[in-house]
This record gives C-alpha cells, sequence and structure tokens, in this order.
C-alpha cells in the first residue's frame, strides 16, 4: 500500500483558477442512470472503466463545457449578489417534497451566499463520498499504486498471495488503459511461475492469502441487510475482482449490475491460483494453503492498480459504493489508523476538522453513504466540496465529480427545458436513497463565478423524481444567475 501520510499540517492558498479549470477539463464517459430494489442508487451502466477522455456537451450559453474561466474573477465578472442568489434558493425550493437543507457559497472566499435549514443534519446518500474523497486526498499520494503482491519464504513451495488494496483486479491480462482492470490476475501469475521457474521449484506449491491490510468487521453495523442482499454494498475485502463483483464467463467487468461473490479475497485468490496452474503445467500442483505470511519475505511479482487520483474519480463517476469503502480503509492506514470501519469514521473526522469544517450535528458512519444513520449538514458537504476546489493537494482527486447531463451519475440530469442551462457547467456528486435525494458541487454562473452548492432532501418517499428536477432546477437557475 502507499507510504503512510506524516504531513504536518500545511498551509493552505488558494489556487482556484487553475485548479477549477484543471478539475472540468475530463470525464469518463458512461450510460444511463438504473433504479434497484432497495435504494435507488446512482449506478452508471455501459463499459466501466474505459480511460478519461474530454467530453463535448453543447450548453446554451455556448461556453466550452466543462471547463470553468480560470480568467474570470467577481470583481471583473461581476455575479448576482447575494439577495438574488437567496431569492433563487427559496422561490425554486417553494413547495418541494420532503424536508430540504440548501447552503450556496462563495469558492473564492467560502462566505455563505444562501441558505436553508443549512445546519438541520440530514442523511446525505452517496455524496457522504465527497468526504471519502478529500480523506483520500489529505493521506494519499495521488499517483500513488496499490500492488497485488506474492512473496515467499525460506520454503519457496509456500507462496503468499498478499492483497495491498487492489480491488479493481480483472481475473486475465490488466488493461494498461482502464481504471476498473489495470491490473490482472494472468499477469501476475505469469510473473509468479517465471519467478519460480527461475528457482527451479517443481511439485507442490501452495498458495495462502493475507488480507490483513484491512482488520475488523467486513461489513458496516450501520448497512441494512436488504440492501447488502440485493448488492448494493458488501463485505469488505482489500483484495478483489472488478470492484468486488464475479467476472462474465469471458472474464469480462459485469457492471455495476454484476453478481457480488460471497467472499472477494477468496474468489481472487481462488481465480489466481488457477491461472498460477495453467503457467506451471505438469511442472507443479498448485493448492490452497494456510500458511502465514513469512516474516522475512522476499517478493516474487507484482501488479500495480491505477493510480490513485484515477480510482477516485472513478468512485465518483460511477458511485462506486465497495470502491469507496476500500479506498477509504487505504486512507485511513495512512493516515495511522486501522483499516476499519471505525478506522475510517476517525480518518474521515480527523481529515473534516484538518480543514477546519464545522461537523455539528454530523455523525459518520461509512465512507460510501449507504448507512442511513450516517448525518451531515449541507454546510459541511459545501465546505468540504469547497475544499477540493481550492486545496492544491487535492487537485487530482476533485476532477472525478459528474459533469452535468454528460458524464456518469450526471449522464441522464438536467434535461428538462428549465433545468438544461447547467449542462456542461456543473460538476456534483449525486445522492440517492429510498427516502434521499442530494447533490453537493458547483457551477459556473454566466459572469463566470463559481459557486458551491450542497442540497440535501429527506423525506422524499415515492417522489424521488420531483425532488430531483427540484434540485437540478435550482442548479440551472443559479447557473444562469
Amino acid at each position: 500500500m502507499p507510504q503512510q501520510s506524516s504531513r504536518p499540517p500545511r498551509r493552505r492558498r488558494s489556487l482556484l483558477g487553475p485548479v477549477v479549470a484543471g478539475l472540468l477539463i475530463v470525464a469518463l464517459i458512461f450510460g444511463s442512470v438504473w433504479a434497484i430494489p432497495a435504494v435507488l442508487a446512482e449506478t452508471v451502466a455501459g463499459e466501466p472503466g474505459r480511460p478519461m477522455t474530454v467530453v463535448s456537451v453543447p450548453t446554451e450559453q455556448g461556453k466550452l463545457p466543462g471547463v470553468l474561466d480560470a480568467a474570470a474573477s467577481p470583481s471583473e465578472n461581476p455575479g448576482a449578489d447575494d439577495e438574488v442568489i437567496q431569492d433563487i434558493v427559496s422561490a425554486e425550493l417553494a413547495g418541494a417534497p420532503g424536508s430540504a437543507s440548501v447552503t450556496v457559497l462563495d469558492t473564492q472566499s467560502g462566505r455563505v451566499r444562501a441558505e436553508r435549514a443549512a445546519g438541520e443534519a440530514r442523511i446525505p446518500a452517496s455524496n457522504q463520498k465527497t468526504l471519502t474523497a478529500l480523506t483520500v486526498a489529505e493521506h494519499l499520494d495521488p499517483y500513488s499504486r496499490l500492488a497485488t503482491t506474492v512473496e515467499t519464504g525460506d520454503d519457496p513451495h509456500r507462496i503468499t498471495l498478499v492483497a495491498g488494496g487492489d480491488t479493481l483486479l480483472a481475473p486475465g491480462k490488466g488493461d494498461p488503459d482502464a481504471v476498473n482492470g489495470r491490473a490482472g490476475l494472468e499477469d501476475l501469475a505469469e510473473r509468479t511461475a517465471s519467478a519460480l521457474t527461475e528457482r527451479d521449484v517443481q511439485g507442490e506449491v501452495t498458495v495462502s492469502l493475507d488480507t490483513s491490510l484491512f482488520s475488523g468487521p467486513a461489513l458496516n453495523p450501520g448497512w441494512a441487510t436488504e440492501d447488502v442482499a440485493a448488492g448494493e454494498i458488501t463485505a469488505v475485502s482489500p483484495l478483489a475482482m472488478y470492484s468486488h463483483r464475479v467476472p462474465t464467463p469471458d472474464g469480462k467487468d459485469p457492471g455495476p449490475r454484476g453478481e457480488r461473490p460471497d467472499n472477494a479475497g477468496e474468489a481472487a485468490a481462488g481465480e489466481f491460483r488457477d491461472r498460477l496452474q495453467d503457467q506451471l503445467g505438469t511442472r507443479a500442483t498448485v493448492s490452497a494453503g494456510e500458511h502465514a505470511r513469512p516474516e522475512e519475505a522476499v517478493e516474487l511479482a507484482r501488479v500495480e492498480s491505477a493510480p490513485l487520483h484515477e480510482q477516485a474519480a472513478y468512485m465518483l463517476e460511477q458511485s462506486d459504493n465497495s470502491l469507496a469503502e476500500t479506498l477509504a480503509r487505504v486512507a485511513a492506514r495512512a493516515a495511522g489508523e486501522p483499516g476499519s470501519v471505525t478506522g475510517v469514521q476517525r480518518a474521515i473526522r480527523a481529515t473534516l476538522e484538518a480543514h477546519s469544517i464545522d461537523m455539528a450535528g454530523a455523525d459518520i458512519i461509512d465512507a460510501s453513504g449507504m448507512a442511513v444513520s450516517n448525518r451531515v449538514t449541507t454546510g459541511l458537504l459545501a465546505q468540504a466540496t469547497r475544499t477540493l476546489l481550492i486545496d492544491p493537494d487535492a487537485g487530482p482527486y476533485g476532477q472525478g465529480l459528474p459533469l452535468g447531463g454528460a458524464t456518469g451519475t450526471l449522464t441522464d440530469r438536467f434535461d428538462d427545458p428549465d433545468e438544461r442551462a447547467a449542462r456542461g457547467l456543473t460538476r456534483a456528486k449525486t445522492g440517492t436513497l429510498n427516502s434521499v435525494v442530494s447533490l453537493s458541487g458547483y457551477v459556473q454562473q454566466a459572469g463566470g463565478e463559481v459557486l458551491v452548492y450542497s442540497v440535501i432532501f429527506n423525506d422524499v418517499q415515492g417522489q424521488t423524481g420531483p425532488a430531483r428536477d427540484t434540485v437540478d432546477r435550482t442548479v440551472a437557475t443559479l447557473a444562469q444567475g
């Protein structure tokens, strides 16, 4: 895993123009939004894990989509005053379903421009992943990679597959252009077989699995049983194929609707053993072992994941629950905490405290937002989103937020006539549960000013669609301001 962070508190400096411009240049292209039985999650169909690419989306204003004007500033292009922004929020949310909270911030200064019940702690759904992205950015080098290794000790016939936190492994060869499937178990088996052949190892070879990177319960007690049963979240392992999914019969990524294995780590280890047996042929017999990882181990082979900032972008774009939990545990380890449920909770809270983000009323339960016992305020989410924009160390991580009307979980959003003004001019993290609709991100106004916003609707049972349209219409009106 990446080296643990020992960074002292940093002096924050504002690089808003270049950072925000960089955040809005690249995006992942995926398909449409799906509905599921237990939760109305914002998973994306299509071809997950494809390389990032520039997108082109027509916008009403004719601006280059996905790029904020780095030269624009409030003084040169003054936006709407606070009263106008507050009036927009009040008017658009009048008569909205359920209970709503809103915070709109000035991106440059962090000043509150408009709010409604901003101090009320609510269920954030997948907006929780914004806090996870910030925590990962705080503790992990964006360009570092997660290694899956094979090690041995004094007995070369006993080898250990060591999980390093990469849960996007492909069963076959890795794809250098993919995020999900960058590293492949076939490649790891080939390299291991070569190392064993060089050592003239023949006969029986036993392969054990070391998953000690993570500890404690694999399932968060805050997750609903029906959501686990529906496959929306699963037991967290530091080793898995395709983000804790069962590959298709031809070894492809099954996508977000794919089946979950009973034990993701063991499924990946079993696949590795089969591939290693194929590589060794009759020279050796590969079987499962139960030996411990040697204290004085020698590395035989390794494969490495996509850079962590690409994984974080994939997590945000696809709203991948399992990947959020995995990355959060890796970040917790780097922060000096255990890679566990409690370690994640402490790491997220410590990150928010380090950035002086107000946590009044907050209850941090998980990293994915699947726990309905999570509680945060829109003020907290808006501050966290703003930090992803203005902190230069977080820049590479912030680029994964979906682009309105174009990518990820926002592909099919802002589609009505009174919502289209935000297409290509906002990036945001979506959130949807049966009774929750949330959206936290930032939007460029017609004059060039950038506003950070967070909107949470709770208690919208049966009215998810109208609540989502209300949120999108509010952001579109802000874009026109």
